[in-house]
């Protein structure tokens, strides 16, 4: 049997490592363009720099709570393009025998298949594949490489970069007294403490009513937790699930509307159509899943600016639904009135000596509520101007002009390759993102369809370059060179 060759690498290093293709970030996509770079190219010296104690998982896919179930079906979750049923196999017989297109699993299952994958490629490679256990901090440019400066002070140096970081945390909410110094305020929903200590009938106030707030609410439901669950909202919006759908064709062409009123009108129109015909929503929703982010590319800054402040929510929770079992517990825990969904803007934050004090703004009428609870977290989900963003490796990068942000904010510019646009307008050939932070270019870029595309996309690009660079340089056409 054939050992996987990780070489985890721990503390700091004597010397900076040196590799051909730095993935900073180590969740769905990084590891997945690690998978297809190796895949394409087995000696291709990769290395990854992430933080996680589990490779491939991110925060999406780390978690133990089997109540957290996928977004989608199985179907739909094979990490590879070209192999749409790979998952599914691989459920069959690394999961349950019974596992069909269809079926809804853990999140937990697919963190495993992500790490057999990832073990794969380095199998493959008959190397080592370097993942480096710590946070890349700075990136400078030295001569024709990249140095990138870790946490625990060691250094790696590589021809090429890619950004993968990730989901960025969400932001705090602009409130009195509602900070990180908090003592029953958890400012990121994820940390390992987040449900811990809540005892009896303590009540919870989950700032966010999303994918977020869903997943902590199910959560604590599997704990036993007995307090009431409050969830408050902007708009009050719960994600809705899954079910049947049928198909529906493409409606949407280049002469469509370019404004978001338009678009919302022209997909009413087919929903309606649709209704008629028999055929539910969903279907309508689906039909523009292979083209929203070209849509999105279609649409001028203000427009794209208007979306965001007016249309985001109600096409979060048509298009990001979730699975019918979790609709079916949180659909249970309203009807017990263990969960109670509030519509408002939180006004103030008070902390008193056995539970906190939320104010709100109710949306409906402008009046004013109180929510006492003994913990609040924020589930708003990522921050959505990076201007809010304090990175080090983000400012490293805006400093030395090797990166902006996209126009509204959102992530960082890109070309349609991937490749990350400098100060200057430039595109460069070796330094590039892929996945979330790619999201004010193209939208709909944190989901596995959309993702696995980017993976194998971007490595051809990259590979291209190398396979480029080498002709130009015969001498020093090894991986490294780019």
């Amino acid at each position: 049997m054939i050992t996987p060759r990780f070489k985890w690498v721990d503390g700091q290093a004597k010397e900076p490592a040196a590799v051909s293709v730095l993935i900073i970030g180590g969740g769905f996509s990084g590891a997945m363009l690690a998978y297809q770079l190796l895949r394409r190219e087995p000696q291709l010296d990769v290395a990854i720099v992430d933080s996680g104690e589990t490779p491939g998982r991110g925060v999406a896919y780390r978690t133990n709570y089997l109540c957290h179930i996928l977004n989608v079906p199985a179907g739909g979750m094979s990490a590879l393009p070209d192999d749409r049923t790979h998952f599914i196999k691989w459920a069959q017989r690394n999961h349950d025998p019974r596992v069909e297109a269809g079926s809804f699993l853990p999140r937990a299952v697919y963190g495993r298949y992500l790490d057999s994958l990832l073990k794969e490629a380095a199998t493959r490679s008959g190397r080592d594949f370097p993942w480096f256990r710590d946070q890349a901090l700075t990136i400078t440019r030295e001569g024709g490489d990249y140095c990138v400066q870790l946490k625990s002070g060691g250094a790696i140096r590589a021809k090429a970069v890619v950004i993968a970081t990730g989901n960025v945390p969400p932001g705090d909410p602009m409130v009195p007294g509602l900070t990180e110094a908090a003592k029953r305020y958890v400012a990121f929903s994820w940390t390992a403490n987040a449900l811990e200590g809540l005892r009896g009938r303590t009540n919870v106030l989950l700032i966010g009513a999303g994918l977020t707030s869903l997943d902590l609410a199910v959560a604590l439901a599997a704990k036993g937790f007995r307090g009431k669950i409050h969830m408050l909202s902007r708009r009050g919006l719960v994600p809705l699930p899954h079910e049947s759908a049928g198909t529906w064709p493409l409606f949407w062409n280049e002469d469509s509307p370019r404004t978001a009123r338009g678009l919302m009108r022209l997909i009413r129109e087919q929903v309606d159509m649709a209704a008629e015909a028999g055929v539910d929503w969903r279907a309508v929703i689906n039909a523009l899943r292979p083209v929203t982010s070209q849509i999105w590319r279609s649409l001028p800054d203000e427009e794209r600016r208007r979306f965001m402040r007016h249309l985001r929510p109600y096409w979060d929770v048509h298009r990001h639904r979730v699975a019918p079992e979790v609709s079916h517990t949180l659909s249970r825990l309203m009807r017990e009135k263990r969960i109670q969904v509030h519509a408002g803007r939180v006004t103030n934050y008070r902390e008193e000596k056995d539970h906190a004090t939320v104010t709100y703004r109710r949306r409906r009428d402008g009046k004013t509520e109180e929510i006492q609870v003994g913990r609040v977290i924020n589930c708003t989900g990522p921050e959505a101007d990076w201007r809010r963003i304090d990175n080090a490796l983000l400012s490293s990068l805006f400093a030395q002009g090797l990166a902006r942000p996209d126009a509204l904010f959102l992530g960082l510019d890109v070309d349609p390759d991937g490749a990350v646009i400098g100060q200057d307008g430039a595109a460069s050939e070796s330094l590039f993102a892929i996945g979330p932070v790619r999201k004010g270019c193209l939208w709909e870029t944190t989901a596995v369809p959309e993702l696995r595309q980017q993976a194998s996309d971007l490595s051809n690009h990259i590979l291209r370059i190398i396979q480029r660079a080498g002709q130009q340089d015969p001498q020093n056409s090894q991986s490294i060179s780019l």
